[in-house]
């Protein structure tokens, strides 16, 4: 009965500790702070926004250094920036197991998930832009879609409570064969309407996911000697 105990939480720490990660989308992909932009290719511009400025770069966890880019040039529509994420086709491309990534819109810590995207589900949103104070004060909307699923969230970026790193908007369900896109899209057009360095996708764990990690980690920090003992003596 011990034996098929040590056997069971091997079983359930090896589940609770497989290598995770979330999909990033920098918008700049050169990795340098040069006010030389090479765009991603899962992000565009939307609307009638041909083209941004060039800024600083986000010191958000998994980021290479590469430029931010605020503002736009709308006219008759908002400056709007589009990311794209297919968790069905685009392989995970960050690590963030055990990592606080940043907080949520009112502060609070926010760390990774712990789960491989892929599936259908929910998956968080996050974004990152360099620390600010001068984003025009009517603030941003997030809008994102899949299928006929969609969540939408205004933030203000000049929040001093929300500055440094990722920031986590929400979440999406995604449909399973609709992929996501987020738009980005200013309240009012100004010269700094808004601020972007990147975005994130995260699966949301389900609570099975959550139960196996909480398992792991009593059965082999609950009573670490004893369990070592038996573990030896069976060898």
């Amino acid at each position: 009965m011990k034996k098929s105990l040590v056997l069971v939480c091997l079983g359930l720490a090896l589940l609770a500790g497989r290598a995770h990660a979330a999909f990033l989308i920098e918008i700049d992909t050169d990795g340098l702070d040069d006010a030389i932009l090479t765009y991603n290719s899962h992000f565009t511009f939307g609307g009638d926004t041909t083209q941004a400025s060039q800024s600083s770069a986000s010191s958000a966890f998994g980021l290479t250094g590469g430029d931010s880019i605020f503002g736009g040039d709308g006219v008759n529509e908002p400056d709007t920036y589009v990311y794209r994420y297919d968790p069905t086709t685009d392989a995970d491309n960050l690590n963030t197991t055990g990592q606080v990534l940043g907080v949520d819109l009112l502060g609070n810590p926010v760390g990774g998930t712990g789960k491989v995207g892929g599936a259908a589900g929910d998956y968080r949103i996050y974004a990152a832009w360099p620390e600010t104070v001068n984003v025009n004060s009517a603030g941003v909307d997030y809008t994102a879609v899949s299928g006929a699923n969609s969540y939408s969230v205004h933030v203000d970026q000049n929040d001093p409570a929300i500055q440094g790193g990722w920031v986590y908007l929400g979440d999406i369900t995604y449909d399973g064969s609709s992929g996501i896109i987020l738009k980005q899209e200013a309240v009012v057009n100004s010269f700094v309407s808004m601020r972007s360095a990147a975005v994130m996708f995260e699966p949301v764990p389900e609570p099975t996911s959550i139960l196996l990690t909480a398992l792991g980690f009593c059965c082999f920090w609950a009573r670490p000697n004893r369990m070592v003992s038996e573990i030896m003596s069976r060898t």
